[in-house]
């Protein structure tokens, strides 16, 4: 391991902060409770999609670090995602560099991009279990190269926190719209549409031209996890299919995925579509829901309804967002905001269930009575009191004789905590 590169990493030790640059201003909702578990012993791992913030969240980590007055040269930062080394060539380095004694002084290692580290969960299990004073903060990009790796070795000494792309109330915040002015629809609006079309990846909301957006998601998201990270992981051979499956998806929001359907119309094993879905699952590039049944969260025979992570992703491919499919991002936006895992399809349909509450999405501007039916034939069925309809406009409560459902616009929805 290069010295010289591990003092380029660690430009801090020379200096009196991090790079503002690096360590922006800008902080996620989630940081206070990330920085929360900085003081516990175990290993924390941030893990999500690309670009959505998580070397930037390691790095105002090390800020607040040196802030509180720890020791800079007890902070240490290396990358994987840029530098190709060993874990322990990396550890052996900066400990000749500073004459690290692991054992007598309190010491923070933050590992970005760790699964492209070779037996990373070997060589961390060994140092964690060896050194009690070492602080582990690693990130990822694959969930189940992470989860994978922590059932096997790392159990019981890891915890996780998942970054998504940005959040609405993230979005205004970053835009320099005060908490206190969210209730208000016309200090909101002008935000709202750009948002529900372009998505939560922070480095593009300056762009001003969809030349410039698109570029920005394609190389820099999805050609490095199509043809990058997931070969990578999964050794698989056609790259090109991949993207082909994540560009239908993403254009066809809410879709039923049917294996043997796909497997005729692509000329290809059932058995491999499945493989390539679940790899776009797994690095967080796309969202499968299940089909509801009570007392189990989805059923595993029935057909699973597939959307994008971010709506990025579906601007990316679509060349035109027509007002009618303006509707299907706002439904995607709802299944993202609340990390569902089930629809009802029984005759009627119901978009999201979210705990046993029904959830439709209806973005139009006028509801009525037939709207409510499959809801209605959901809260029979189930003896469920409560139901949600996300509207375009309208909100209030209506009761029927199978229980209450609640009306309430879909900007307002997205902004509750």
């Amino acid at each position: 391991m290069e010295r010289a590169k591990l003092e380029e990493f660690n430009h801090w030790w020379a200096s009196e902060k991090v790079d503002t640059e690096l360590a922006l201003p800008f902080k996620r909702d989630i940081y206070p409770e990330i920085e929360k578990h900085m003081g516990k012993r175990f290993i924390l791992a941030l893990v999500g999609l690309r670009r959505v913030g998580k070397t930037t969240t390691m790095y105002q980590l090390i800020q607040k670090l040196i802030e509180t007055k720890i020791k800079k040269t007890a902070i240490l930062f290396f990358s994987f995602d840029e530098v190709s080394a060993k874990l322990n060539e990396v550890l052996e380095t900066y400990k000749e560099i500073h004459n690290k004694d692991f054992r007598e002084e309190k010491i923070y290692i933050f590992l970005d991009e760790i699964q492209k580290c070779s037996g990373w969960e070997n060589e961390l299990k060994k140092y964690y279990d060896l050194y009690p004073k070492i602080k582990f903060i690693v990130s990822g990009s694959e969930s189940l190269f992470i989860r994978k790796k922590t059932k096997e070795t790392l159990a019981g000494r890891i915890f996780a926190f998942a970054l998504t792309p940005f959040t609405f109330r993230e979005y205004l915040r970053f835009n320099k719209v005060e908490e206190n002015e969210f209730k208000y629809e016309t200090k909101i609006k002008p935000f709202f549409n750009k948002f529900v079309e372009r998505g939560g990846f922070p480095e593009t909301f300056s762009f001003e031209t969809d030349k410039d957006f698109k570029e920005y998601i394609r190389a820099l998201v999805v050609d490095k996890i199509v043809y990058k990270d997931i070969p990578r992981m999964f050794k698989i051979e056609d790259t090109d299919f991949l993207r082909v499956l994540l560009e239908l998806i993403s254009t066809n929001p809410g879709m039923y995925i049917d294996y043997q359907s796909l497997s005729r119309q692509f000329e290809k094993d059932r058995r491999v579509i499945k493989n390539y879905i679940n790899y776009l699952k797994e690095s967080f590039l796309i969202t499968l829901l299940g089909n509801y049944r009570k007392g189990s969260i989805t059923t595993l025979r029935k057909k699973k309804r597939a959307y994008p992570t971010d709506n990025a992703l579906t601007y990316l491919y679509k060349p035109k967002i027509e007002e009618g499919f303006f509707g299907r991002m706002i439904e995607t936006l709802a299944v993202n905001k609340l990390k569902s895992l089930s629809f009802w399809k029984n005759g009627g349909e119901i978009d999201i269930v979210y705990g046993d509450i029904p959830i439709e999405v209806k973005y139009q501007e006028k509801i009525n009575s037939e709207d409510f039916k499959p809801m209605r034939g959901f809260m029979k069925k189930f003896n469920m009191k409560k139901g949600l309809m996300l509207t375009k406009k309208e909100e209030k409560e209506i009761k029927f004789e199978e229980g209450t459902i609640k009306l309430i616009p879909f900007w307002k929805w997205l902004l509750e905590v």
